[in-house]
């Protein structure tokens, strides 16, 4: 009996160990093998060699690509103190984030630096001249920069907060800001030859602005401005979508005007359902829990060829993938041949570039060089040039099909 019960007692230290060295080898593989250490790759003059065709970017905000120095720069001329931040370093350290984290967390950042540029359009023209030209530094041929005009504006209607010493408010308008960064991106376009054109954002939490963005979007559409999304705020980063900004994308699509949402990110399968249904989006942004459900993704991804944004790092930053890269949802979408691209989301809060995220793809997820530039020929397909921009489409296409890997 007692020969019995010592025998059991090994078994079950035997099944212990197991269980425990199980577990460290798969924490050895996620920190080894997958390179879990949440700091984007270093991005070399080989990295540059090995992605050698041109690059599209179709999801990146446009607030959220503010150079950590022009922010750094901007604070000390305005004298405006934070909390915490004595020099650059600090700033840094706040703003970008290394660790997984919640979607509505990464987003808290924005409620830190877009106060420093809000109001301020000598900085937002600035700020968007830089992001053509980091653009450029990383072999982007085109990319779309989104932004809710309404959040850099420093009307008292928005009632968004400001620097303690901003003074009284310049009551600037969105008219001003969209044409602010316009001569940004114009001055930029021709000096670093990328082409580049703006989304303008509803943001939920606030959809009283949804109108005035459409009506944005219709002064502005011969004029940089291509399309409307609907994003999340620190405040409304749940994907649940109101009636406002539902009959406003419905408008839209009446108009002809092109549409993309943020959804299946931080929301389920469902959320990407409803935006292709009933606002009737082209592209959808994230949409990695499309996965969710095979007949929703058979259907929305595969047989209607929806284009889904997706952002590698930031979807592990967020928390709304697997943290283990194999598993990544653009694994599948590779092998699938689904209708998808890949960019940067937010690289002021994460650090990262198109070139970091295409190593990502690569190294980490394991996608072949083709199925990277695969990536970009279907960006710049599912790009919302308008008709008139036709003959410049067709040069990035040409472009890109000469480049394709052997």
């Amino acid at each position: 009996m007692i020969e019995w019960r010592v025998c059991e007692i090994y078994k079950f230290i035997f099944h212990l160990i197991v269980k425990i060295f199980t577990f460290l080898m798969l924490h050895y593989q996620n920190t080894t093998e997958n390179k879990m250490s949440f700091y984007p790759p270093e991005v070399t003059e080989e990295t540059k060699k090995t992605f050698n065709f041109p690059l599209v970017e179709l999801h990146v905000h446009f607030d959220g690509s503010i150079r950590i120095e022009t922010i750094w720069d901007l604070i000390q001329k305005k004298h405006i103190e934070i909390e915490g931040v004595h020099n650059i370093v600090d700033l840094r350290d706040i703003l970008t984030t290394h660790k997984p984290d919640d979607l509505a967390g990464v987003l808290r950042a924005f409620d830190v630096f877009l106060p420093i540029v809000r109001g301020d359009l000598e900085a937002i023209e600035r700020i968007a001249y830089e992001m053509v030209e980091d653009q450029a530094k990383n072999n982007v041929c085109y990319f779309e920069a989104r932004y809710s005009p309404q959040f850099f504006s420093d009307k008292t209607e928005y009632d968004l907060p400001l620097p303690s010493n901003y003074g009284p408010r310049k009551e600037i308008t969105c008219e001003q800001i969209v044409e602010a960064a316009n001569r940004g991106f114009k001055r930029a376009e021709a000096d670093f030859g990328v082409v580049v054109r703006s989304i303008l954002c509803c943001i939920r939490g606030f959809e009283k602005w949804a109108e005035e963005v459409l009506e944005l979007v219709i002064k502005y559409q011969n004029d940089g401005v291509v399309a409307m999304d609907v994003a999340g705020s620190s405040g409304g980063a749940d994907e649940k979508y109101s009636h406002q900004v539902t009959e406003v994308f419905q408008k839209a699509h009446e108009l002809g005007i092109p549409t993309t949402a943020h959804a299946g990110e931080s929301g389920t399968y469902k959320e990407v359902k409803n935006v292709v249904e009933n606002l009737k989006v082209q592209r959808v942004g994230h949409g990695y829990h499309i996965l969710d459900d095979e007949d929703t993704y058979k259907k929305i991804a595969l047989h209607d060829r929806i284009h889904l944004e997706a952002c590698p790092y930031s979807s592990i930053m967020t928390g709304s993938c697997d943290k283990v890269w194999q598993n990544h949802p653009t694994k599948r979408w590779s092998e699938d041949d689904a209708n998808f691209s890949l960019s940067t989301d937010d690289p002021t809060c994460f650090g990262n570039s198109m070139q970091s995220d295409l190593l990502i793809a690569k190294d980490y997820i394991g996608l072949s060089i083709h199925q990277v530039w695969k990536c970009q020929l279907n960006a710049i397909e599912s790009c919302f040039l308008s008709e008139e921009d036709r003959n410049i489409r067709e040069k990035l296409i040409a472009m890109i099909k000469e480049a394709e890997p052997k």
